[in-house]
């Protein structure tokens, strides 16, 4: 978890100080003798600067991400659906290894939530083990958490992963969706088995999209129901049939290629793993265009690896 220090603030401060004396050198110097070095010192500070905000802004979006976790997991020990309703975006979906489906409205949601079955299990509060913000972008935070369950008398029965997509709509942050690694107590050689097989998913799916006249090939790389997170949308495909047949095939646009620059697991479960992933999009003579981060959700469902959940920060 990473929280805006002081120092942040205090670098804006000087970093502007010392743009403003450099506009006061070009406005008053002698033109004779304030060549280019000035103006290059100044483009230089001006993005000293402009990378200063970008850090403050990124700050803020991390704190908002961080006290939308903490909020849910509040609401989530009152026992009361409407109110933990309350700490989501919607529409809202959880994918997962099991059966799963979006829904669209905080009433829906509440009467689909059971307290007295988790209660049953002996349950009394849910308490972050850790979270941390591992991706950024202006309106949308990825956040890897990890919480435990107790009992009354503090003991621990069952410990969780999952990354929670964290999205702004108006001034508002909660969460969108949920990223079920499950279980956080797995044995060592089925960590690192799950990590490799889902980080050779995610470069199958990669490899898959690169051959745009194949496109069952490329949804074959996935989990069904389908979710994708991107953009400022929720979209779900119940099917391989339903993604083809969908507006997917058709998303290359002004690109022509993607290379996945890099894919790391951040968490890795009983039921998942969440990789997260930096891609470029190149045109035909293998030029980048463009680059974004990501986080994949891939399960083995019903014996097959595939990625069941993509969040982005893609158009």
């Amino acid at each position: 978890m990473r929280r805006a220090a002081p120092s942040s603030v205090i670098h804006i401060v000087r970093v502007s100080h010392l743009v403003c004396a450099a506009l006061v050198v070009i406005w008053v110097g002698n033109p004779a003798v304030a060549p280019a070095p000035v103006a290059a010192q100044t483009r230089e500070r001006a993005e000293a600067l402009r990378q200063a905000v970008r850090e403050v802004e990124r700050e803020q979006v991390v704190r908002e991400a961080i006290r939308a976790a903490d909020r849910y997991l509040h609401t989530w020990n009152t026992r009361d659906p409407m109110a933990w309703a309350g700490s989501l975006h919607f529409p809202h979906v959880r994918p997962g290894v099991g059966a799963f489906s979006l829904t669209h409205t905080p009433e829906e949601y509440a009467r689909g939530v059971n307290f007295e079955r988790t209660i049953a299990t002996g349950w009394h509060r849910s308490q972050w083990d850790s979270y941390e913000v591992f991706q950024v972008g202006p309106t949308k935070a990825h956040v890897a958490g990890h919480y435990s369950r107790y009992n009354i008398d503090g003991e621990q029965i069952r410990t969780t992963l999952i990354t929670y997509i964290v999205t702004k709509q108006g001034d508002h942050w909660g969460i969108q969706s949920r990223f079920a690694a499950g279980r956080a107590d797995i044995p060592e050689t089925r960590r690192v088995d799950s990590a490799t097989a889902a980080v050779a998913a995610v470069e199958a799916y990669v490899a898959a999209l690169n051959d745009p006249s194949d496109t069952d090939a490329w949804a074959a790389t996935l989990n069904y129901p389908h979710v994708r997170l991107a953009d400022g949308t929720v979209e779900l495909w119940a099917t391989a049939e339903d993604y083809v047949q969908g507006s997917q095939g058709g998303r290359l646009r002004a690109w022509t290629r993607t290379r996945l620059d890099w894919a790391e697991p951040v968490q890795v479960g009983g039921a998942g793993v969440n990789v997260a992933v930096r891609y470029s999009r190149l045109n035909r003579a293998g030029e980048t265009l463009s680059g974004y981060e990501a986080v994949y959700l891939v399960t083995n469902r019903d014996g097959h690896v595939g990625i069941q959940a993509r969040s982005s920060f893609a158009p």
